[in-house]
């Protein structure tokens, strides 16, 4: 092992301390059964804290070392058998909601006035606050049926695009697949651009009725399932486990499409960059300049990460320093390694990190997402009981982004070379463009559809096409829209994750204030801490005003993307 490997024996140093834990966690759940019946909340919650953190840590410990080295077959083995432990962990835990709903409230009011432990009280609350939501046991078994249509769909969805569709080759003689469908987007070659973007399109064309058909009978069957569940809507259902107002969701649509004419001027700027007369579809994901070809060791981007990293504050940088020397991350890649990157680890562990670093600056800004996940997993476990120590989806890539985001500022303001600088601006421009401005059009495409199937329309394919055209003219209203471009919902797997891509563009929004408080020096490093200790104690909503920021506000949308207006007019 060396300084840039990962030490997953800190876990576990052999095999036989895997089998320990793995007897554990079986008599874990033996016990955990009897406490069960035994209705004993603190009881339950107890051992099931125990089997948890167990469990986590050996399916962590089980996918890094597979990650690391998917050829060793010891490894995969490991893998496949915690899969199957964690399976069943989860099947026996599936018993606690029910449980602790189906208590009276004397039961109920007796534990959470005597308990001294505020994790665990709640757990309780929080299941209970989704009592109303539950049905009886007869009724719920019948809803089952209906939420495997829901599920089905979307396995229907993957088969069908990603096993069973085939697009054939290009004139180049190369085949055209979801792999590589990007690299020739961002071809300078626009023949290429538009035989591949076709391509893909009409292959989608082909199946279009099959397509539709299939999404309309999931949200069909997801907005039947919220009505009765005594909710109004499925986005009411989606928002209400993360206790976000529905206004949030419109006010971030409101407020992205005032600066829709911006947009515009970022794509006339690209048309006008690549000579075009006028710019389509298929013109939007080509690179404006060489990519920043300059070479950054790992040790360079290491500094840089630093130093760009400095004004969250002395205690943030001496973890972060400290994490970077401590064996967290698996640097470069290797046969048989996972591709890309990704930030795992859990309570008893380190906030690990596995990076595929190549030199170049798309990985220094890997290393700078990366760990502001690290850190933010660090700060939650810390600061935290177990129950209260994972974060939410909502709030998992503000502090990730926020990182990068320091990072480009940080890198705007000291590079001298004018083609560095410009490559990395326009790569945050990409950035706003994909992230806020792309994922709230997917997000008001999720609205228009979930609401006219909850007031009982049948969408057809024609439908679909018309709506996601019609959004596609009013976010860009300046592109020649190819009849192509109709189709591409049926590409989008993440419209089977109802009402998720919105969190994309809130994250980034969230971001970016956060970033321009923190150099504007409007907020003091120890309100973005207090954000990434605070775990799950909090709603999301509640832990980003503790940052400062106020996502339900439209304003909060507008200062974000004041700062790519700033960016645009910054071009050259």
């Amino acid at each position: 092992m060396t300084k840039y490997d990962w030490d997953l024996s800190k876990i576990y140093k052999n095999n036989e301390e895997i089998e320990v834990d793995k007897q554990k966690i079986n008599e874990y759940l033996q016990i955990y059964s009897k406490e069960v019946e035994n209705k004993d909340i603190e009881k339950v919650l107890t051992i099931a804290q125990k089997a948890s953190k167990m469990i986590s840590k050996l399916y962590a410990y089980s996918m890094m070392k597979k990650d690391e080295n998917a050829k060793n077959q010891d490894s995969v083995k490991l893998s496949l058998e915690i899969e199957a432990l964690s399976a069943k962990v989860n099947n026996v835990f599936s018993s606690l909601e029910p449980m602790i709903i189906g208590l009276d409230d004397e039961t109920i009011n007796k534990f959470l006035n005597t308990t001294d432990k505020k994790d665990y009280a709640q757990v309780v609350t929080r299941i209970l606050r989704k009592k109303q939501h539950i049905l009886s046991k007869q009724e719920e078994e019948i809803l089952s049926v209906t939420e495997d249509i829901a599920n089905d769909s979307e396995n229907n969805y993957y088969m069908l695009s990603y096993a069973d569709m085939q697009f054939g080759k290009l004139k180049n003689g190369k085949e055209l697949s979801h792999a590589n469908y990007i690299n020739f987007q961002q071809d300078k070659d626009i023949e290429l651009r538009k035989e591949s973007f076709e391509l893909m399109h009409d292959t989608y064309g082909k199946y279009i009725n099959t397509f539709s058909s299939n999404y309309y009978s999931h949200v069909k069957a997801k907005e039947k399932i919220a009505k009765l569940r005594k909710f109004t809507s499925n986005r009411n259902e989606e928002l209400f486990a993360d206790n976000i107002d529905e206004q949030v969701y419109d006010s971030l649509i409101d407020a992205v499409t005032d600066y829709i004419p911006d947009l515009s001027k970022y794509i006339d700027y690209k048309k006008k960059k690549l000579g075009l007369e006028e710019i389509s579809n298929y013109d939007l994901y080509v690179e404006l300049s060489d990519k920043n070809q300059k070479k950054y060791s790992y040790e360079q981007g290491k500094t840089l990460v630093k130093e760009a990293l400095k004004p969250l504050g002395k205690d943030y940088s001496d973890i972060l320093a400290n994490g970077l020397e401590s064996n967290w991350i698996d640097v470069y890649p290797k046969d048989g390694k996972k591709s890309g990157g990704y930030s795992f680890g859990t309570y008893d562990t380190d906030p690990y990190i596995l990076l595929n670093y190549t030199d170049n600056i798309s990985s220094v800004f890997t290393l700078a997402h990366e760990l502001g996940h690290s850190m933010h997993s660090y700060y939650s476990r810390k600061n935290n009981p177990y129950y209260q120590s994972n974060y939410t989806i909502f709030v998992a890539e503000v502090a990730s982004t926020t990182n990068e985001l320091l990072l480009f500022n940080y890198l705007k303001d000291t590079l001298k070379d004018e083609d560095e600088k410009q490559s990395i601006i326009l790569y945050n421009l990409e950035q706003y463009r994909t992230t806020v401005f792309r994922q709230t059009m997917f997000a008001e495409f999720e609205k228009i559809v979930h609401s006219k199937v909850a007031n009982d329309e049948a969408l057809t394919a024609d439908m679909l096409d018309e709506i996601y055209f019609n959004l596609n003219k009013k976010y860009y209203p300046t592109v020649s829209h190819s009849d192509g471009i109709a189709r591409e919902w049926a590409r989008i797997p993440h419209f089977y994750s109802d009402y998720y891509v919105y969190k994309y563009a809130t994250g980034f929004v969230c971001a970016s204030v956060l970033s321009q408080n923190i150099l504007n020096a409007d907020a003091e490093p120890i309100d973005y801490l207090n954000f990434l200790k605070d775990g799950n104690k909090n709603y999301p909503i509640e832990q980003l005003k503790m940052a400062g920021v106020d996502i339900s506000k439209k304003e909060t949308v507008a200062k974000a993307l004041d700062a790519f207006v700033k960016t645009v007019n910054e071009l050259k």
